[in-house]
């Protein structure tokens, strides 16, 4: 759906009026170049052409906003009260209806529909228990759609060294065979394990295992959260369950991580010297954790994500700026120009990112002997060109 008849339906379907945060549509300009109309009304991040892509019905999504209960001042979905006019409720019921039809018609794109109308419901993932449910139920759905589009995959449980477990998605290629190599695959605060499958499926049509996770604090894996001092402990957990898994090459892995997932990824891929290959999208390793100030160009919903993802309360921002500092590659002192691996890395990104910067990204890799930059030609958090796609699944089957 075209961007302006796709605001026109949100914006037809606002009911009341709202009085728009001014710092609020910055921060959301700052994030993304591509916006809707009306997202100066919203404390989320409206990735509705994104959530149609993967399978919502515009109209779903255009029906369901006209039920929020807009209030007289402030954003639309600040508030997330479990009982009707509100975000997660709303969505939920039409992702029940959708469910009822993908069950009576068996379809892959009905599960689909059913699938995203519940990842929405849940979003951003706060961790109060209407979301949770939420999450869980697009995730079963998500198996379902995605086996009968004929990728198998599996629902997976990992081991972290502390006892603790990591829920993930284990993608197998439709040419399956012993000894495959295997790519580990992770988003950041806000997208969760179900929403790569467009991304991944050049690796998966070329013979490669596919484990999707989610950073700790995030998507599935709420129960855990970044711990200083032992951000790894998730991506330890997923390296190992691939190392010992039959279908994989233990000799060929490599890993993926986006945006928020950069303090976990960046600890996990300097200390495992077993890796093929790393790539750092967009990756969160100094910035806005390093520099608080910076959050002024930040969503407030993003900020609210990144504080529950590393076990802080909602809008917490003493909790922020006691332990965001900690995660920061710079104040490690990891960023002094020294290699620290051999492991060849791909940092990428967009010319301007209040995440990830230019010079962070060159900084990221500078930490090994064979780090590779590449900067797309666009503006925001996170690269969405067809280049740089092809440029990550390259770098992934050239490497690994």
């Amino acid at each position: 759906m075209k961007k302006l008849l796709l605001s026109s339906l949100i914006a037809c379907s606002l009911t009341s009026p709202v009085m728009a945060e001014d710092a609020n549509m910055t921060a959301h300009q700052a994030f993304k170049t591509t916006l809707s109309d009306v997202q100066d009304q919203f404390y989320r991040s409206l990735r509705v052409e994104e959530w149609i892509d993967m399978g919502l019905a515009a109209g779903d999504f255009a029906a369901t906003v006209t039920k929020l209960s807009t209030g007289k001042e402030g954003l639309v979905d600040l508030k997330n009260h479990d009982r009707p006019g509100y975000w997660t409720y709303e969505f939920t019921q039409i992702a029940k209806k959708a469910e009822l039809n993908a069950t009576a018609t068996n379809n892959a794109q009905d599960y689909d529909r059913a699938s995203v109308s519940y990842l929405v419901a849940s979003y951003p993932n706060l961790q109060r228990p209407n979301e949770l449910y939420a999450l869980e139920k697009a995730v079963d759905l998500y198996v379902k759609a995605t086996n009968l589009h004929g990728i198998e995959v599996l629902k997976v449980e990992m081991k972290r060294k502390d006892g603790r477990s990591v829920p993930g998605l284990l993608h197998i290629p439709k040419q399956k065979k012993a000894q495959a190599p295997a790519i580990m695959w992770s988003g950041g605060v806000d997208k969760t394990l179900i929403e790569h499958r467009k991304s991944i499926t050049p690796l998966l049509n070329k013979g490669y295992v596919v484990l999707t996770f989610d950073m700790p604090g995030a998507g599935l894996d709420y129960r855990n959260y970044v711990e200083i001092g032992n951000e790894r402990a998730s991506h330890d957990a997923a390296f190992s369950f691939l190392s010992n898994n039959k279908l994989v090459d233990s000799n060929r892995i490599g890993v993926l991580g986006s945006s928020g997932v950069g303090p976990a990824l960046m600890d996990f891929a300097l200390n495992q010297d077993q890796l093929k290959a790393i790539v750092a999208r967009c990756t969160l390793v100094d910035g806005p954790i390093g520099n608080p100030e910076t959050l002024k160009f930040i969503p407030k919903m993003s900020a609210d994500s990144f504080i529950a993802r590393i076990g802080g309360d909602i809008g917490d921002m003493e909790y922020f700026r006691a332990i965001a500092p900690k995660l920061s590659l710079e104040n490690k002192g990891l960023f002094d120009g020294k290699t620290r691996i051999e492991t060849p890395l791909l940092a990428i990104n967009t010319k301007k990112d209040p995440i990830a910067m230019p010079e962070d990204v060159e900084k990221t890799a500078a930490l090994s002997t064979k780090g590779e930059v590449y900067i797309s030609d666009e503006y925001g958090h996170c690269p969405d060109a067809a280049e740089a796609d092809e440029k990550i699944i390259n770098f992934l089957l050239e490497k690994v």
